[in-house]
């Protein structure tokens, strides 16, 4: 078994980081696509919850360690996910459901070997790591990009992934079919409400 005061502070260093990050993310709220938003969501309550959930797990037993993980994983895929509305809350509920208990599962499993908790402790750490950089990386690249707004719905897409329609000489760019169609319906009212 983990040592339980090793568990705890190994958590609230993981919950510490991803405060941080998300924190940190904050500034690129402006440019989140609701897509964008739930893999934000997904990726803080999955990796969040099974991190804690296996730490808590390797230090405890299944009822606690699916406890605090699910709690945990909930919580900060629900915060950090709400960027990406309530797509986004949702999807990260749902990661951080899953994430809490497969890392209290995982935890529970391994006690009967330190070897073993703690070569997984370092690898889960590492990937819980890499999940955030890669996040951050994401999102500061989808936020280079530069984005525009659906006229229609005021939804932000990616140009480069998105429908268009020139009208006098200008691209405007959509999330659907239905919305370039209703633009194209009454295009001078679109392009008059957003001057």
């Amino acid at each position: 078994m983990l040592n339980s005061t090793i568990a705890i502070v190994a958590s609230l260093v993981a919950m510490l980081i991803s405060i941080g990050v998300g924190v940190y993310l904050r500034r690129y709220k402006d440019s989140v696509t609701e897509m964008l938003g739930m893999m934000i969501g997904m990726t803080f309550g999955m990796m969040t919850g099974i991190l804690v959930g296996y730490l808590v797990g390797a230090a405890s037993d299944m009822f606690i360690s699916n406890l605090i993980g699910v709690m945990v994983g909930l919580v900060f895929g629900v915060v950090f996910g709400r960027v990406g509305g309530l797509m986004g809350m949702m999807d990260g509920g749902m990661g951080g459901m899953m994430g809490g208990m497969m890392g209290g599962m995982l935890g529970v499993m391994l006690q009967f070997d330190g070897t073993y908790i703690a070569i997984t402790t370092v690898f889960m750490y590492a990937l819980y790591l890499v999940s955030m950089g890669a996040l951050v990386r994401l999102v500061q690249q989808s936020a280079a990009r530069g984005m525009a707004i659906d006229l229609v719905c005021k939804m932000q897409v990616n140009p480069q992934q998105s429908i268009s329609m020139k009208y006098q000489n200008v691209v405007y760019y959509f999330c659907a079919d239905s919305c370039r169609d209703a633009f194209a319906q009454n295009p001078d009212q679109y392009v008059k409400s957003a001057a």
